[in-house]
């Protein structure tokens, strides 16, 4: 529960320094991508991009909800850094690196994170758990599926859905008790 919540206040606080133009942004590229039927990379490539999705379906699996692969968290975060953040590209591009050689540690020959099996990941994310390079992907990961879907991640509110969180807080009256009675009176 207070992952949920502290994920939550994270990527809402996080949103509220998103300007209008961006959102907008952010809402056309979304719907490029699944008019296109794909949702091709812009910042990752290939193969950073199935280590870093690997790594979020580890921190948020597929069970009987869905996880971070179905949320689409390796869309938004590729979205962040490519188009609103691009100041963080090199800590991420840092952190897949340190992922990459832990993975190498821990299974020598490994070519990529996503291909260990579902133990070595773990292993390897257990070996990283109190690195900076940790945090970095964990919190892509977390604000990625909760986020606002027009940001590319939180595909369907399944994040939103997970925690319980309804979807009721844009220019929704009542405000508050000065406009708690805005429609008596209207036929």
């Amino acid at each position: 529960m207070f992952l949920g919540q502290a994920g939550a206040a994270f990527g809402l606080l996080w949103l509220g320094s998103l300007t209008p133009d961006l959102l907008a942004q952010a809402h056309a590229h979304a719907q490029e991508a699944a008019k296109s039927g794909t949702k091709s990379c812009r910042f990752f490539p290939p193969q950073q991009a199935a280590d870093f999705e690997a790594f979020s379906a580890v921190i948020i699996p597929t069970d009987d909800t869905p996880g971070a692969r179905e949320a689409g968290v390796v869309h938004f975060t590729d979205y962040v850094l490519s188009s609103i953040d691009s100041d963080q590209q090199s800590q991420v591009k840092d952190a897949l690196k340190a992922l990459q050689e832990q993975a190498a540690k821990i299974a020598p020959g490994a070519t990529s994170f996503a291909a260990l099996t579902s133990a070595q990941q773990i292993e390897v994310m257990k070996a990283m758990e109190k690195t900076e390079a940790f945090g970095i992907l964990r919190g892509f990961t977390l604000t990625g599926f909760l986020c606002d879907p027009s940001m590319g991640g939180n595909k369907d509110k399944a994040g939103w859905k997970l925690i319980g969180f309804e979807d009721q807080f844009y220019y929704k009256p009542p405000f508050g008790y000065y406009d708690a009675h805005y429609d008596e009176g209207k036929a």
